[in-house]
């Protein structure tokens, strides 16, 4: 008996021996910095490929717009695009308006506390947001991008940049079962060198 529990003891402490040479050394953390900047790179370069194709895509189809300023010395300014020429219906303050045409751009900047604020949005054919624009003094601070599935109208992609370089991307499926997977993306602090 005593021989049967020496030997599977053994066993048990050579397994586990085998299992711990098994495991890969965790790499040094420059390499792990390394590996967050190449996978930030990666996703920023499908980040601004895919912002690039959709501005491509709504600017083909602008063919109209209309300018409105706010009061009070002009504090906001409004551009509104849209998709077809100027060829539509008067109102009955006598404006010339669109009739049944998409909204392509629209367009919004503001002045507050000496910082000019600018938001633009891009809609697809079927109206609904594809990309999302925010900047202050003409630096972006916020980016969104949304891909849809043609027989669903709920995104099956989405991307969102922040100012500091971070990155999420969420995808979803269009069958109810699959989960929604989320990415997130950064670029590491540098690391302060010892004097």
């Amino acid at each position: 008996m005593k021989s049967f529990l020496l030997l599977a003891t053994l066993l048990l402490a050579a397994g586990t021996v085998a299992q711990a040479q098994t495991v890969p050394p965790r790499p040094a953390p420059e390499t792990l910095a390394q590996i967050q900047k190449d996978r930030y790179a990666a996703a920023n370069d499908s980040l601004l490929r895919l912002v690039g194709k959709l501005r491509t895509e709504a600017e083909g189809h602008m063919g109209f717009f209309k300018s409105s300023k706010g009061t009070f010395g002009g504090l906001h300014h409004r551009v509104k695009t849209y998709a077809t020429s100027f060829s539509g219906n008067i109102d009955y303050s006598g404006v010339k308006t669109p009739s049944g045409i998409g909204l392509v751009k629209r367009q919004v900047v503001k002045r507050r506390f000496g910082v000019e604020l600018e938001k633009v949005a891009y809609y697809d054919a079927k109206g609904r947001k594809v990309l999302l624009e925010r900047y202050e003094d003409h630096r972006l601070t916020r980016l969104e991008t949304f891909e849809y599935i043609e027989l669903l109208s709920r995104p099956a992609s989405y991307w969102l940049f922040v100012r500091g370089n971070y990155l999420k991307h969420v995808t979803q499926s269009s069958l109810a079962s699959v989960a929604r997977k989320t990415l997130f993306y950064f670029t590491p602090l540098p690391t302060p060198k010892p004097e």
